[in-house]
């Protein structure tokens, strides 16, 4: 014959524990943060995920490690690649980085909470525009 769960001590410190390692993987594992740190490899940009606060000053360090030329792109509204000329007033927030260079500068985010598309591309948009990554933004 089966016990309630409730019956056997164990059981329920084991559901406990199940319960709060999920809740520890939800989407916000992510630590909020005022300063995205990126770095452009032959492999692509990294990290990919931040959570930033909506409308704070953002310091954005930019590492490029290859020998070409990129811009990254944080987007206010969806696109689909690759880029058209409309698509330029969707942008929030570009810069570009020189083949080998590391740039330092500071944005504001947008005021409204959501998730933004980010792009890591070639400057002269010689190849395929591909999602890099995506910034959460969160209100305070």
């Amino acid at each position: 014959m089966l016990r309630p769960i409730y019956s056997r001590p164990w059981s329920f410190f084991m559901l406990l524990w199940l319960v709060a390692s999920l809740a520890a993987c939800s989407t916000d594992q992510f630590p909020l943060t005022s300063a995205i740190d990126v770095q452009i490899t032959q492999a692509g940009c990294h990290p990919t995920e931040w959570r930033v606060p909506a409308g704070q000053a953002i310091s954005l360090k930019i590492s490029n490690k290859t020998n070409l030329d990129y811009t990254w792109i944080f987007m206010g509204r969806p696109v689909t690649p690759p880029f058209d000329a409309p698509d330029t007033a969707n942008v929030f927030y570009t810069h570009a980085v020189a083949a080998g260079a590391a740039i330092a500068v500071q944005f504001k985010t947008p005021p409204a909470a959501g998730e933004y598309q980010v792009f890591c591309t070639l400057s002269d948009h010689s190849a395929k525009e591909e999602q890099a990554g995506r910034i959460t933004v969160v209100q305070p």
